[in-house]
């Protein structure tokens, strides 16, 4: 069929979309045409004047912590309009700036860090940067427009291709405020010409783009894509994130600070042309988390968002401004902060994924608290300090928590901030500590170039110089457990040799996000380092610590858990949860938006590639009732119930999701706890099975790749990191561990083996590709990695495992069963303990732990 037959078929079949009944009808195009915005939901001029579609949201309150150490005007005060640098820092603020860049050790590595990074790439001649700088200063726009549409031959490489970061922007932004640091007037005034033409390119692009939309004939418009399979359409110009705008000018808030910080090298026509450019594309316009209820806002990309916050606080005050774009985005960033943070401080992400969307978060709180709006002191924001804290691990400089960025900790940009605020707590420089540990590991990249140094070099400082005895002096209790995001940390003590578990059974998914298929996984650290860890993006139940039967875990994307109780004291702290409805069910993420034929959404370019998929899935389906698998289940009801108007979606993709059936189980408890004592050990229970008939279970802990199994003997199992290995009799392995080493002695209180031993499955740790199973086999790998896997073979595995860290040398427990093994006997000289099972009736193990006659647990 002749391609614009096709794109005039299309194009005709969407303006037929009757707007207030949610389906096709014989309604003529005028309307869209003028409107211009998917059928349901509200126009940026609406929504920019204050209009609201959507009932109240559930009701959170913002509350302000009273503390001794907030310093209110951290961030300074706002400059009157027109008077440059004014986003982050006014000029005032220059002097000391620079003197940070000289007198902290933080500041000193940020700044040495900028200048290596532009040596090798913009002040290089050949590199890409360098090539294209040239052309812009040279007044060529045509070239310098041809290098940056093919910027990977441009010149040599710059090394700055990294996902989700600008290219040439980003060493030109570096270029501009390193000298705006040395004060340099003459290499200014030829920066603001090289900015100046680029913004030319820039202008051009978003004229482009506006001539498109005016035209109404692109409403399949072709276009790049935002890295995550979307397309950008011109139809939908008001959006800066569908539109392609945000990409047009090389993305947020770049151009934007190059403006703000090269204003005074600027002679009036160069600021003229920068200044409308900016205006061009920030009036009138939405980002995302604009078109979706107050609640919805509550992930990363809504903090990337705050991008067009940023961006519209350059012109602030100035001719052609709209201050409305300056205010609605401040209510879109509150509302991330109030939904997207517990009460506890834990955010809907992993503190690594948390981090990347501050990376344009962080920054627009300091620019709202310079303009009166301070969320610094929220507690729930506070509170996010102790939720790092807690996520130390044992001998420091790591953290730890669960989901996409498990393995990461917090950015040296977020602690700097909060550094400016707080800049005598103790819990602020602790943190901060552990995060300059973290970050440079002992070297002097100090986030290893990921990050914005611009950021690192404003907000420059150290902690400050006390011993806080890894966390000892921070009077933090010895439990954190987080009871909206059903997420439990707890340790024996505070300290490089403490014990720690963390066990975690989200119930509050409602869409496909950051977590993974791991309802009931625990990480585990002892003897001074982690054992039982999370890793970076594996999202199935076979990269983390979980039960998977015949291979096959949870589902993805996982659908909630239920976390059924906590047992905190002195002596003991215990989770129970149950993991059935995850292993029973995935969500499968098209379908939610997409199966319906009738939907707006499946006309646009921007979508293409979701509605392919899912019309993929369905024809390999072609009996699945995607309506009668809508989950109606209680969180997910409580999220979307009376807020379905207008169509909102979750990535700007996702609705309510479907339910698939995955690995359908009878029951998946799981009791995991920590024993405190003279010897701090944890406990792990598990309470699965499939149905009736045999299965191979297999208990996965995941670990680092130095760990190795020094010994295994039957049901007793001895880890190690970094030991001496050689070739023992018979051409066996033998290990030479070293008085001190840090061990872990895993116990096998029991599992199910077969009575025909051939069928009798080992146990082994191994190291496997670390790789998606989902389409195979080009799924997504991240290489090697290894795992201890516990196996059991019958009808119900049940499993129950004690973990002792200890160093070697150090006396190991003795357990043993009694006679009719209902009670298990843990001694060393100095501590014994007993812990006495039984069987509820209704599938699951109860337990006791008894201390001196005691019972210091009861689960």
């Amino acid at each position: 069929m002749n391609k614009r037959i096709t794109v005039a078929l299309c194009f005709i079949g969407l303006l037929a979309y009757n707007e207030s009944e949610g389906q096709v009808s014989g309604r003529g195009q005028e309307n869209l045409l003028k409107k211009k915005e998917l059928p349901g939901e509200y126009s940026a001029e609406q929504i920019l004047n204050g209009e609201y579609q959507w009932p109240a949201s559930p009701e959170i309150k913002m509350e302000a912590l009273d503390s001794p150490f907030f310093v209110k005007d951290a961030f300074g005060t706002v400059p009157e309009p027109g008077v440059h640098p004014r986003i982050l820092f006014s000029p005032e603020d220059l002097e000391d700036i620079r003197n940070r860049s000289k007198n902290t050790q933080t500041g000193r590595l940020a700044l040495k860090n900028l200048r290596a990074y532009q040596d090798v790439s913009i002040r290089k001649e050949h590199t890409a940067s360098y090539n294209v700088y040239q052309a812009l200063l040279a007044g060529n726009i045509k070239k310098a427009k041809g290098l940056l549409d093919n910027y990977a031959k441009a010149g040599e490489s710059d090394g700055v291709s990294w996902h989700h970061r600008p290219q040439f922007l980003y060493v030109l932004l570096l270029e501009t405020f390193d000298c705006l640091l040395r004060d340099d007037t003459e290499k200014g005034a030829e920066l603001a010409t090289v900015i100046t033409n680029l913004g030319k390119i820039y202008q051009k692009n978003l004229d482009q783009m506006d001539r498109a939309f005016k035209s109404a004939s692109e409403i399949l418009s072709q276009g790049g894509d935002d890295g995550n399979a979307l397309k950008f359409n011109s139809q939908l110009n008001s959006d800066v994130w569908r539109s392609g705008r945000k990409d047009a000018i090389g993305g947020e808030p770049y151009f934007a600070f190059l403006y703000d910080f090269a204003y005074n090298w600027m002679n009036k026509r160069q600021q003229k042309s920068c200044r409308n450019l900016l205006n061009t594309y920030t009036k009138g316009k939405t980002a995302m988390g604009s078109h979706i209820p107050h609640h919805f806002r509550n992930w990363n990309w809504v903090a990337v968002g705050s991008g067009l916050l940023l961006t519209s606080l350059a012109t602030e005050g100035e001719e052609g401004n709209d201050a409305r774009v300056y205010e609605h985005q401040k209510e879109v960033q509150t509302d991330y902060q109030k939904y997207g943070w517990s009460e506890m401080g834990m955010s809907k992400e992993a503190i690594g994924y948390t981090q990347f969307g501050l990376r344009w978060h962080g920054p627009a709180l300091v620019a709202m608290a310079r303009r009166g709006h301070n969320l610094w002191n929220q507690k729930r924001w506070y509170n996010s300090l102790k939720w790092y804290a807690n996520s130390v691990q044992p001998g420091g400089a790591r953290f730890l928590s669960h989901g996409d960025g498990g393995e990461a900790g917090p950015t040296l940009q977020t602690l700097l901030a909060w550094k400016r605020s707080y800049p005598q707590d103790p819990l602020v420089n602790y943190v901060l500590q552990e995060t300059l540990a973290y970050q440079n590991g002992g070297g002097d990249k100090l986030d290893g170039g990921r990050g914005y140094v611009i950021y690192q070099i404003i907000f420059a400082d150290d902690p400050l110089p006390t011993d806080f005895e890894a966390g000892k002096r921070l009077g933090l209790p010895n439990t954190y457990f987080d009871p909206e995001r059903k997420s439990l940390i707890t340790r024996s003590n505070w300290g490089d040799d403490e014990v720690q578990l963390q066990l975690e059974c989200r119930d509050d998914q409602i869409g496909p996000s950051h977590q993974h298929a791991d309802r009931g996984n625990f990480t585990f650290s002892g003897a001074g380092r982690a054992w039982a860890i999370d890793r970076f993006r594996g999202i199935e139940s076979r990269h983390h610590n979980c039960v998977i039967i015949d291979g096959k875990g949870q589902g993805y994307v996982p659908p909630p858990g239920e976390w059924l109780g906590l047992v905190d004291n002195d002596d003991a702290t215990f989770g129970v949860l149950n993991a059935k409805y995850a292993y029973d069910w995935y969500w499968q993420g098209t379908l939610s938006g997409f199966a319906d034929k009738d939907q707006p959404r499946r006309r646009f370019k921007r979508w293409e590639y979701l509605t392919g998929e899912t019309d993929k899935w369905l024809a390999k389906h072609p009996n699945f009732d995607w309506k009668a698998n809508i989950d109606r289940s209680p969180v997910v009801e409580a999220y979307y119930n009376g807020f379905e108007s207008g169509d909102p979606r979750m990535w700007d993709e996702y609705a309510r999701p479907v339910r698939v059936k995955h690995n359908p189980v009878e029951k998946a408890f799981r009791s995991a706890g920590l024993v405190r004592g003279a010897h701090p050990y944890a406990l792990v229970v598990d309470d699965i099975q499939k149905d009736s008939k045999d299965h191979t279970y297999e208990w996965i802990m995941m670990v680092d790749s130095d760990v190795e199994m020094l010994s295994l003997q039957i049901d007793e199992i001895i880890l190690g990191g970094d030991t001496k290995k050689t070739e023992g009799a018979w051409g066996t392995l033998k290990f030479e561990p070293k008085e001190g080493d840090a061990q872990l002695l895993v116990k096998v209180l029991d599992r199910t083996v077969p009575e025909d031993e051939f069928k009798n499955p080992q146990i082994r740790l191994e190291t496997f590709e670390y790789k998606d199973a989902r389409d195979w086999p080009d799924g997504r790998s991240f290489g090697m990695a290894k795992r201890l896997v516990i196996p059991s073979y019958g009808v119900n595995p049940n499993f129950k495992m004690l973990l002792f860290p200890y160093y070697h040398g150090e006396e190991k427990p003795l357990v043993k069963w009694n006679e009719s093994k209902t009670e298990v006997s843990i001694e060393w000289q100095d501590q014994k303990d007993r812990v006495i099972f039984k069987e509820d009736g209704k599938g699951r193990t109860t337990y006791k732990v008894i201390r001196n006659g005691k019972v210091i647990a009861e689960i």
